[in-house]
């Protein structure tokens, strides 16, 4: 009797052994399952910081180059136009890092004559004379900074938020409209063209 005992000890010992293991693997198989699913699911999950950033990283990086290859000299004309069928246009001239001119026109329909442009103001500064009239300008380190920290930051569920890089990747516009404004109510920036100033 006592070998027998002794033996069924052994077996249930064994069996208790091997309910354990597929006990434990099947824990960790669930373990393994929920764990992968809980790093996928953080991983989309994944908030940006501002509105757009991989399209403003992306961008950012394009224009580091662009940078770097003119020796961070460079024309860019930013333009604005309102409903009332005013347009104004302004061309930032850039050397070294630093704004040496601005030419600055704003046109539109003659009061007298819908069908006639007419410019409504005028001028021109150069290195003595830069940010002598009002509005000044930024160059483009500062306008990438100011999307990031600003335009791009703004609260979306009270904004339309926008950022575009039609200009050989570099940006072309920036900014936001409160939701529900009608008239003229865009925040930021639209640049036509960038190109080097050799």
């Amino acid at each position: 009797m006592a070998p027998l005992r002794s033996f069924l000890n052994i077996e249930l010992r064994f069996l208790l052994a091997i309910r354990f293991i597929v006990i434990k693997l099947h824990t960790m198989k669930y373990f393994l399952i929920f764990g992968t699913a809980f790093l996928l699911l953080c991983q989309s999950c994944k908030k940006e910081s501002f509105y757009g950033e991989d399209e403003y990283k992306a961008s950012y990086n394009t224009w580091l180059r662009f940078k770097k290859e003119s020796n961070n000299s460079y024309v860019y004309t930013t333009t604005w136009s309102s409903w009332t069928g005013f347009y104004g246009r302004m061309i930032i001239t850039v050397k070294g890092g630093k704004i040496i001119a601005r030419d600055y026109k704003v046109t539109g329909a003659d009061e007298n004559d819908r069908s006639v442009t007419k410019i409504y103001e005028e001028w021109q500064e150069d290195e003595a004379t830069v940010n002598s009239h009002p509005g000044a300008s930024q160059t483009l380190d500062e306008v990438y900074t100011t999307a990031k920290n600003e335009w791009l930051k703004v609260n979306e569920k009270e904004n339309l938020i926008y950022f575009e890089a039609k200009n050989d990747g570099m940006i072309s516009s920036c900014g936001y409209v409160p939701i529900g404004c009608a008239d003229d109510c865009f925040i930021g920036i639209t640049i036509t063209e960038i190109k080097k100033n050799l």
